[in-house]
């Protein structure tokens, strides 16, 4: 892999590592600290602590949708690293794409949970009982975040729908 300077160049955003290579083994380190924490958590969640039932439902929204982005970082790591000998993709390791890996978890859990909050999933699982309702949370949750960009674009549009536009962007009036 190629050498970097510790400083921040025209084509480059992180200057933390000295190599591409250093800052793969970081982010796989990384991802696999995330994925061990969300699960100490979740197990935390389900087992360990005495929370009510809403907010255990809040918390596996949170967390579906942390392992939702998390999946969708781990694919997309794997499928940028694990290239095989045929070198079939002609872009090189994408340093500067590192904050962007970095928050997709995080940003996918709120995205998630907000999504679900606002979609008002209560009026679609209000016929499962008992315990069901966090796994379903977590579910729903864990498809948003994994796709959360998609989501991000479909509220933006949803958004332009239902707010007017000022007076000066209507073209026929």
């Amino acid at each position: 892999m190629n050498e970097r300077k510790n400083c921040l160049n025209d084509d480059e955003v992180v200057p933390y590592f000295k190599s591409d290579s250093a800052q793969i083994k970081f982010e796989f380190i990384y991802l696999i600290t995330l994925f061990i924490t969300g699960c100490f958590f979740a197990f935390l969640f389900q087992f360990k602590l005495e929370i009510s039932y809403n907010n255990k439902i809040s918390l596996f929204s949170i967390l579906g949708g942390f392992f939702g982005g998390w999946a969708y970082n781990a694919k997309w790591f794997y499928r940028v690293t694990a290239r095989g000998k045929s070198n079939q993709y002609s872009f090189p390791w994408e340093s500067h794409k590192f904050y962007w890996r970095i928050f997709i978890p995080f940003l996918s859990a709120l995205v998630a949970f907000c999504s679900y909050t606002i979609l008002s999933p209560e009026t679609l699982i209000s016929s499962i009982k008992g315990h069901g309702k966090s796994k379903v949370a977590f579910s729903i949750c864990f498809v948003l975040g994994y796709f959360s960009d998609l989501v991000l674009s479909r509220l933006a549009s949803w958004a332009e729908k239902l707010l007017p536009k000022k007076t000066g962007d209507n073209k026929h009036g």
